[in-house]
């Protein structure tokens, strides 16, 4: 079956899924790492972080490089294409394609030789940045390509792109930082492409294949050299085509050649990479300025006074960014005025007063060219750090606007020289008003590579008709500055297709020439910088022309986005949520390191079902159940993604349909209805786990989907509880103790050390089912309930709540909570319902124990507290993080003078009843291995561990050597408000 040849035309093949099956099954007898062929996987890999979408024949999860050879044989043998990917963030269509993808970042991702002395390092192609440069920060060394996608970009994606960072202007592309590549060829030979003399090339090796390939290299450099000094870019920034500008014949990197070419020439088996030491001093200067176009024009200045890097903000991205939770307060606190234009300016140096004297330098630049402008400069590393997440983070911000009208990349990596770029930015605006829209801007001004995005609808005809003049325009412009329209982000599907124009037909076929002698069947990664597809093909598209996705009756209100599917196609592929070493998002994803546990990868599974490009009824099918299987509900997607992409409430209502049609397992209906099955769970649970013991029946508590290695918790007496709530005295001032169901049922102190606390502080606390006979069980928030997607049970659950609250006159009363996951709830699904009786008459405040305690204290309600010398190591709930109130609890403890510091971690891994699971159980143990119980077992004797929330805390206990206590049993200890 030849698919593939040089003749083939662009048209895409389309694979049915029984055809893409028979090969998955093939392939997975070759090969030990997982095939994924089924059409769900096959979804989840058509999309990058482009506008494309083209559905692979399958992926694969190559365990070893041998994998990767039989694969390669495979390809050879049957004419099937293979696609290289890593992170899958390329924002041009790099790895899309209808081929078998090989996705290297789950397996082949180990440093494999570092040399200190000679600052190098071998990697397999697989590896993240972030994990790279976390792994030799203990060296004093970094590797300082630092693109802001370093949370989720491989070594090999980086190398395959040839991508540049922020500090290129200092340290250069891959290209400059990359020593060699093994690389494994169409005829699975492995070649170290590296620095070769002039000897070399005199030597007579003609049985040689890599000696026949580099021969090809000086007969195409020396045919094309007139071609290059009339059309080659005179830009830094330049990553279109081949790197043929860089083939010598008295010696030369050869693996200049594969760097930048996009998986189009050979597979990478592994990469030797140039480090850098890390600067012993680092400053920042941030300019703030009234006019974008002064702000261009000063770059050049600012230039000369040799900076590593000099960065852009405009006013559209500052504006989006104080509308995403993540970056709301660093916009507050970093960002002076209201500045069309924001350049951040960074040096470095060993002497600190001389980095200190370039700052002074900056700004007598800035200050003299208008006194209006605005500057602030910055030597604490953890402020430079947060500004420059920002930067960082300019395409997702600019991507968080809401509606069909999205900032696209298309023209955004079109670099000038300086002397140019006020020139060219301005003239850009005027094309883009020619075509009734406008551009957002940012990145990097000192390079001339500024991403510019204009504003189109990409399910519209007439833009995408609009996207190709504009393009033309803004080509023809850089061509006449002797720019690069191809900066940084590679050609992809998006800036192949410009290469003849702006290089001339020449330099294209030997490009060409260059592809055919490395891939002769033209079966690596075809049709990207040779070849090309039309960038605007609507048939490859993301959105093609027949996109409608289906409107499902939903129980939240989506309506800020347009429908429930409007919200999950927010979702734009950028990967933020593969990151593995900061945060909490995504915790499932960094144990099974699977596309499928991603926010990403779920979101494309809705989105794909929605519009019915999966098998019918593919959205409420065991399919769908088992993308969304994993996810644990954490919700730091609702504040780590840029795009606020809220997977939690989205799984709820996919649960709240699916099972509608499935049964809820026996389990499930159990913890579900917990808050009504108090009762049972009562009974039931003591004799649990004393049958737990007998291995028949813990066989069998197996089998019910709980997990034989855990034991239920115990329902107490609330007797005690009764007393002590009976014993207040009774005071003026009131508050409302939400009395969740799993304090007041399995750790009913937590209660009542709340209780003492909020005497203390001169208030007589309220517990409802306490307080009111009629009430025939405690008030819950739902929470059991949205976990597994019973909404119209959770309503009913909330519903109860504001009619107590209503019905006696308490609607102005601070509710005070001590389970992160129930308090809150009031503050995000309690908002979200569409319909809630009674909603809009509680004006209630909804406070966790220790932000009440900590607003008590800064209003003068001064009580001093035993002394307490202990550090504290915090857990900090998920739910609280996704809504940035873990600083309450750091807040009060430093108030308090107690030493304490938040541990690092993702989710706990127990996540309610997920870590009870007897399926779950092996995920939920390795979530909390990732850093949590390391860094708990790694404390010392006398650090006192929080953890507020209940599953939090029974996580720990189970698999650490620390017994955590919730907050207010701190509390009560400090201020001794029991007699």
């Amino acid at each position: 079956m030849a698919l593939y040849v040089k003749e083939t035309s662009l048209a895409i093949m389309k694979f049915n899924d029984q055809q893409a099956e028979k090969i998955g099954k093939e392939v997975q007898g070759l090969v030990k790492g997982k095939a994924l062929f089924d059409p769900f996987s096959r979804g989840r890999y058509s999309t990058d972080s482009s506008l494309y979408q083209i559905k692979p024949i399958g992926a694969v999860l190559p365990k070893d490089h041998n994998d990767v050879l039989r694969l390669m044989e495979y390809s050879q043998k049957n004419s099937i294409p293979l696609l290289a990917r890593g992170g899958g963030s390329s924002q041009c269509g790099q790895t899309v394609s209808e081929a078998i993808v090989l996705d290297y970042s789950k397996h082949q991702n180990q440093v494999l030789e570092l040399n200190v002395e000679e600052k190098y390092v071998w990697v397999q192609p697989g590896i993240v940045l972030d994990t790279l440069n976390s792994y030799l920060k203990q060296f004093g060394l970094w590797f300082p390509v630092d693109v802001s996608t370093s949370s989720r970009a491989t070594i090999g994606g980086m190398t395959g792109n040839n991508s540049c960072g922020s500090r290129s202007l200092y340290y250069g592309n891959m290209v400059n930082n990359v020593l060699a590549v093994e690389a494994i060829l169409d005829d699975g030979t492995i070649h170290t492409f590296e620095d070769i003399n002039k000897n070399y090339l005199e030597a007579k090796n003609d049985q040689n294949r890599q000696y026949e390939i580099i021969k090809k290299f000086l007969d195409l450099r020396e045919n094309v050299k007139d071609d290059i000094s009339q059309f080659w870019p005179q830009t830094q920034r330049r990553v279109g085509g081949y790197n043929i500008d860089l083939i010598n014949p008295d010696g030369f990197n050869t693996s200049n050649i594969l760097v930048g070419s996009e998986g189009t020439l050979s597979l990478f088996n592994k990469i030797k990479l140039k480090l850098s030491p890390i600067p012993k001093q680092k400053v920042l200067g941030v300019c703030y300025f009234e006019s974008f176009a002064q702000a261009m024009e000063l770059t050049k200045e600012m230039v000369k006074l040799k900076p590593t890097t000099v960065e852009l903000l405009d006013h559209n991205l500052i504006d989006l960014a104080k509308q995403i939770p993540i970056y709301a307060e660093s916009i507050k606190k970093y960002i002076l005025g209201n500045p069309e234009a924001v350049l951040m300016v960074e040096f470095i140096d060993d002497d600190l007063d001389l980095a200190r004297s370039k700052l002074k330098d900056l700004e007598s630049l800035v200050r003299a060219q208008n006194s209006n402008n605005n500057y602030k400069s910055y030597e604490d590393l953890s402020d430079q750090k947060e500004i420059f997440e920002i930067r960082k983070a300019g395409l997702n911000i600019l991507m968080s606007l809401k509606g069909d009208k999205k900032p696209v990349a298309f023209i955004e990596d079109c670099a000038v020289t300086l002397d140019h770029l006020a020139d060219y930015t301005s003239r850009l605006k005027d094309v883009f008003a020619k075509y009734n829209t406008s551009g957002m801007f940012y990145a990097h001004a000192s390079v001339g590579t500024l991403h510019v995005r204009p504003v189109l609808n990409m399910k519209s005809d007439q833009d995408i008709k609009n996207m190709k003049a504009i393009a033309d325009e803004a080509f023809n412009m850089v061509k006449e500055y002797r720019g690069s329209h191809s900066g940084e982000h590679g050609d992809g599907i998006v800036r192949s297709e410009f290469h003849e124009k702006m290089f001339g037909k020449k330099i294209l076929n030997a490009f060409e020439e260059i592809k055919d002698t490395f891939d002769k069947k033209n079966l690596l990664n075809p049709h990207k910088i040779v070849r090309a597809y039309k960038s605007n093909d609507r048939s490859l598209m993301r959105y093609k022309s027949d996109y409608k996705a289906e409107n499902i009756s939903t129980h939240y209100d989506w309506s800020d986005w347009g429908q429930f599917s409007d919200a999950v196609e927010m979702c734009n592929n950028n990967g933020a949520c593969r990151k593995l070493d900061s945060g909490v998002m995504c915790p499932s994803y960094r144990v099974t390191k699977e596309e499928k546990d991603l926010v990403r990868g779920r979101a494309n599974t809705l989105r794909l079902a929605l519009s019915n490009q999966l098998p019918k009824g593919s959205f409420v099918s065991k399919g769908m159940y088992e993308t969304m299987e994993l996810c644990v509900s954490c919700k730091a997607c609702q504040r780590e993604c840029p795009m606020s992409v809220d997977m939690a409430k989205m799984k709820s209502e996919f649960l709240s349909h699916y099972y509608k049609k499935f049964s809820m397992s026996i389990k499930d209906k159990v913890i579900s209805n917990m808050p009504k099955l108090i009762w049972l769970l009562k009974i039931s649970n003591p004799i649990v786990n004393f049958l737990n013991k007998v291995p028949i029946i813990s066989q069998i508590i197996e089998w019910f989907g709980f997990s034989s290695k855990r034991s239920l918790p115990i329902v107490e007496n609330q007797s005690p509880l009764r007393e002590i709530y009976n014993s207040q005295p009774n005071l003026e001032k009131k508050v409302i103790l939400f009395a969740d169901t799993f304090n007041i049922n399995f750790e009913i102190k937590n209660l009542m050390y709340a209780i003492r606390v909020i005497n203390k502080f001169g208030y007589q606390a309220i517990i409802p089912s306490f307080q009111n006979d009629n009430l025939d069980r405690p008030l819950c928030c739902g929470r059991t309930y949205i976990s597994m997607g019973q909404l119209d049970k959770a309503k009913n659950e909330l519903e109860r709540f504001t009619s107590y609250i209503t019905e006696n006159g308490y609607n102005e009363l601070p509710v005070i909570g001590i389970e992160p996951s129930c308090l809150l709830t009031f503050n995000d699904e309690f908002k979200s319902f569409s319909k809630l009786n009674g909603r809009d008459k509680i004006k209630n405040s909804f406070l966790l124990l220790e932000e009440f305690v900590l607003n008590e204290i800064k209003n003068g309600n001064q009580i001093k507290p035993k002394d307490f010398d202990k550090k504290v190591l915090i857990h900090g709930h998920c739910h609280q993080k996704s809504q940035n109130r873990t600083k309450g609890l750091t807040g009060l403890l430093n108030e308090l003078n107690i030493k304490n510091s938040m541990i690092d971690s993702s989710c706990c891994g127990m996540a309610g009843s997920f870590g009870y699971s007897s399926k779950h159980y092996d995920v939920s143990k390795k979530m909390a291995h990732l850093t949590l119980i390391p860094a708990i077992n790694n404390s010392t004797e006398d650090d006192y561990v929080v953890a507020n929330g209940t599953s939090c805390r029974h996580q720990i206990s189970d698999f650490s050597n620390k017994k955590p206590k919730h907050i207010s049993e701190l509390l009560f200890n400090l201020f001794e408000t029991i007699n």
